[in-house]
């Protein structure tokens, strides 16, 4: 079907560049113009414009939603030729009276073209009423020349009107008349109401919708102009040049137009990147009016709460605003989820169907866009939320057990280092010293089971923040490292639990992978605070080269500060030392 139409519009085409041609050809062959100017320049102002014509139709086959405008422009191109046929059929008394009667077709397949602008179809009541008078008039001129028209053909060298029922010498005068005062009457209608419509109107209507008045008018001129001529046969010498220029105008109007609505409907796109963060209704609203040229533009946002729509400031929308202002149309974008606004624009916009409905997909994105970024928020935070919590409840567990492990198991091997001191000196004052010996050997293996289970306490909760601070937590940090550290700790007040466990877990991972790996010679930690962070700084001079890898202990002090809701880099070049900076939010709490 597809293959058929293009090769049916490419048929029409040709045969309209052909006749056009074909037209001006046999004309100078038979040097026979009849009543219309010769010489070579002529031939090819004809032929340029009947081209134009065919060129323009293409084009706008391609860009125009509906073929009417394009089948408008070929059928122009294709009558256009009428008025060279028409002297060189007059031997034949069945064809001229049907060319001469089709002869000035073109003017009115122009004026169709007209109304139709930008869209391509005719859309007001009024525009429908011009093109059936416009119709009815060369319908009846058509039938008048066929019916009456006869010269004598001593005066037009024509053989006699096979269709004449009342003959007349003067019919063929007086229908022309005629034809050119309605004509002229109705173009001029057609250019006034345009031009009207042009000084009226908003920004997009003169933009958009009636680019073409000027060209329109001068075609006006150009029919007074033929009209004068063929009435008084004035001779208006070098302005006969008017006519076809003027008509020339018209297609390339046309599809400049179209053109321009779709270089509109481009730049709505970059609404979109305006919109990429936020839909801010404000700067959505002002860049919808800028992208579209029309300054009152106006959108109304869909309150679900309300149930109602309200404006980009806020405010409730008027009752009726959006119906009762004249000139103005309504676009209403929803989707499946329900309403989301109204678009008050100028009713001209609403000649172009994928201009407003490029308005509608890029509201429509920039809007889901925004959801699904609230939506992939609301995720995250739920998920930092989820994992603070965790975080919080193991320290509250680690807590427990070391209060566990130093109140309950600590205490009775402590009780019974005791009992044990006490039982080795009474074997020794009673001279019992294998005995006492023995009881020196369990006291010695207690004290080292106290002292790992001190140490397994430590490691699950430092005792030393709880009894001191974390500047006291991080100097025996450094008094335990195997190498010299230097400690500056600038916090003037306590941290959260939370935050000051991290921050001595990190350290002490820091010091241990320093001592281990590294080959450093010194050590330097350093803590800062900000009103809304604490920054950790751990710096050795080391061999460097230092990498976060899986299941490393870099990539444990990472997942510690993660989990609070910081982040970790490292900086390690070989030669040059290690520097671990860690960023912790101090405000870190549990929902």
């Amino acid at each position: 079907m597809r293959a058929a139409r293009i090769t049916f519009r490419a048929l029409a085409v040709v045969v309209a560049v052909a006749l056009n041609v074909a037209a001006q050809v046999f004309s100078a062959v038979t040097d026979n113009y009849g009543p219309r100017p010769s010489g070579l320049g002529w031939a090819l102002i004809f032929i340029v414009v009947g081209l134009d014509y065919a060129i323009c139709a293409i084009i706008a086959w391609k860009v125009v939603r509906g073929p009417l405008a394009g089948w408008l422009m070929v059928g122009a191109s294709i009558f256009w030729s009428a008025g060279a046929w028409y002297p060189l059929t007059r031997d034949n008394g069945w064809v001229w009276p049907i060319v001469a009667g089709v002869t000035d077709l073109w003017a009115v397949l122009v004026g169709i073209l007209v109304l139709c602008y930008p869209g391509g179809r005719l859309v007001a009541r009024f525009d429908r009423a011009l093109v059936y008078a416009v119709l009815g008039a060369f319908l009846a001129r058509f039938a008048g020349v066929l019916l009456f028209s006869s010269p004598s053909p001593a005066e037009c060298g024509c053989a006699a009107n096979a269709y004449a029922v009342l003959p007349s010498d003067g019919a063929d005068f007086w229908f022309g008349v005629a034809w050119r005062i309605v004509g002229l009457a109705l173009m001029l209608t057609v250019a006034v109401r345009l031009t009207m419509r042009w000084f009226t109107s908003t920004l997009p209507a003169r933009r958009v919708a009636f680019v073409m008045p000027l060209a329109l008018l001068i075609w006006c001129y150009g029919t007074i102009q033929d009209s004068l001529s063929f009435a008084l046969g004035w001779n208006s010498g070098w302005l006969e040049f008017i006519p076809p220029i003027a008509i020339a105008l018209i297609p390339p109007a046309f599809v400049g137009g179209v053109f321009y609505a779709r270089g509109l409907r481009s730049r709505v796109a970059d609404l979109v990147i305006v919109a990429r963060d936020k839909v801010d209704r404000a700067l959505w609203e002002s860049s919808l009016a800028r992208t579209l040229h029309d300054s009152s533009l106006r959108v109304f946002w869909w309150d679900e709460q309300l149930k109602g729509y309200e404006t980009s400031d806020g405010d409730r929308m008027p009752e009726g605003a959006p119906v009762d202002r004249p000139g103005r149309s309504t676009l209403a974008i929803d989707s499946d989820q329900g309403p989301i606004a109204l678009i008050e624009h100028d009713v001209a916009l609403t000649q172009d169907d994928r201009l407003l409905d490029a308005v509608s997909s890029a509201l429509l994105l920039s809007v889901d866009n925004d959801r699904l970024r609230h939506r992939l928020e609301r995720t995250l935070q739920e998920v930092r939320d989820s994992r603070l919590r965790i975080v919080e409840e193991g320290y509250l567990a680690r807590r427990r057990l070391e209060r566990d492990l130093h109140d309950g198991s600590q205490q009775q091997l402590v009780s019974l280092a005791i009992g044990l001191r006490i039982a080795t000196t009474k074997a020794q004052a009673a001279g019992n010293d294998e005995v006492a010996a023995d009881l020196e050997r369990a006291s010695a293996q207690l004290a080292d089971a106290l002292r790992e289970l001190r140490e397994l306490a430590r490691g699950i909760h430092p005792t030393v923040l709880t009894d001191g601070d974390l500047r006291s937590a991080i100097d025996e940090l450094a008094q335990r490292s195997h190498l010299p550290v230097e400690v500056t700790v600038d916090v003037p007040s306590r941290l959260s639990d939370v935050v000051e466990e991290t921050i001595y877990f990190c350290v002490a991972e820091c010091l241990a992978n320093a001592a281990k790996h590294s080959k450093a010679r010194n050590c330097a930690v350093t803590v800062t605070r900000t009103d809304s962070t604490v920054t950790v700084v751990v710096k050795d001079d080391g061999q460097g080269g230092a990498r976060v890898e899986a299941g490393g202990g870099l990539e444990g002090v990472r997942d510690r500060v993660e989990a609070v809701d910081g982040y970790a880099e490292v900086q390690s070049v070989l030669g040059l030392g290690t520097i671990i900076e860690l960023t912790i939010p101090v405000g870190v709490t549990v929902a």
